[in-house]
C-alpha cells in the first residue's frame, strides 16, 4: 500500500501540471486569436479608410486640374492650384510607397 502511494502521488502531480499546462495554454491560443480578430478587423476598417481618402483625393486632384486649366481662373490662383496638385499627388505617391 506504501508503494502505491509512492507511485501515485507523482503520476498524480503530474497528471495535474499536465492539465494545468494545456489549460493555460489553450487561454493563451484564445486570447491570441481574439487579439488577432480584432487587429484584423481594425486593418479591415483602417483600409475603408485609406480608399475613402484616395477617392476624395482623385476628386480633389480632378478639381484642382480643372480648377487650373480653366480661362476664367486668375493666373495666381491657377498657379496655387497647380502646386497644390503637385503637393497632393506626391501624398499619393508616398502612400503608395508606404504600402509596397
Amino acid at each position: 500500500m506504501d508503494g502505491m502511494i509512492r507511485l501515485g502521488l507523482p503520476a498524480i502531480v503530474l497528471l495535474i501540471g499536465a492539465a494545468w499546462f494545456a489549460w493555460s495554454s489553450y487561454r493563451r491560443a484564445v486570447s491570441a486569436e481574439r487579439a488577432l480578430a480584432t487587429l484584423n478587423a481594425e486593418h479591415r476598417a483602417l483600409m475603408q479608410e485609406v480608399r475613402a481618402l484616395e477617392r476624395a483625393v482623385a476628386a480633389a486632384e480632378q478639381g484642382l486640374r480643372t480648377l487650373s486649366s480653366h480661362p476664367s481662373v486668375p493666373r495666381d490662383v491657377a498657379v496655387t492650384a497647380d502646386l497644390t496638385l503637385a503637393d497632393v499627388r506626391r501624398l499619393v505617391e508616398k502612400h503608395k510607397e508606404l504600402d509596397d
